[in-house]
């Protein structure tokens, strides 16, 4: 009994840290593009700004990667849980 808990603890936290990656590197996009203007060196900013769509893009792939394996539904691309409440959670 107690390995079933464990698993579903197990799994409630990955989704929620992938969750909370996915909201963070969206928030951390935006802020990034709203002040990309104002940076004192434009080339490291503009390599900031590609390393967190790079970071975004891994942490939406991990969650379609864990969502498949899941729920095995390989006719029609859907999105994943966790990126659909993480753009919830940053939508203006």
């Amino acid at each position: 009994m107690k390995n079933k808990f464990d698993t579903e603890y197990i799994n409630d936290r990955i989704e929620s840290m992938l969750i909370s990656k996915i909201a963070h590197f969206r928030l951390k996009l935006r802020d990034l593009m709203r002040k990309r203007h104002k940076a004192d060196y434009p080339e490291l900013h503009y390599i900031t700004v590609l390393g967190a769509v790079r970071d975004l893009r891994v942490w939406i792939r991990m969650a379609k990667l864990i969502d498949e394996s899941k729920y095995r539904m390989p006719l029609k691309a859907v999105e994943p849980y966790s990126v659909y409440k993480a753009k919830e959670l940053t939508a203006l």
